[in-house]
């Protein structure tokens, strides 16, 4: 198996959104040694680390022009 750029850039990518994760909450935890500043640390970091990966832009295209709601169609006769 041979190892890609693309791989590479995943590991470093990983590996910095786990010391994003990991670093300020054993720090807390450390420091305060109460878990409920743990916990809240956890979840911020987590948000800050989801997005240091980089995505692809894609273009979403739509093709229905009309820009109509197309599941309001009911044909039903009630």
């Amino acid at each position: 198996m041979m190892i890609t750029t693309s791989m590479f850039t995943d590991l470093k990518a990983s590996l910095l959104q786990c010391a994003i994760v990991l670093v300020p909450t054993y720090t807390v935890a450390y420091l305060t040694e109460m878990m409920v500043y743990t916990i809240p640390m956890l979840a911020a970091s987590t948000i800050l680390a989801s997005s240091v990966r980089k995505r692809e832009h894609t273009v979403d295209t739509d093709l229905d022009s009309d820009g109509g709601d197309t599941s309001s169609s009911d044909t039903s006769n009630e």
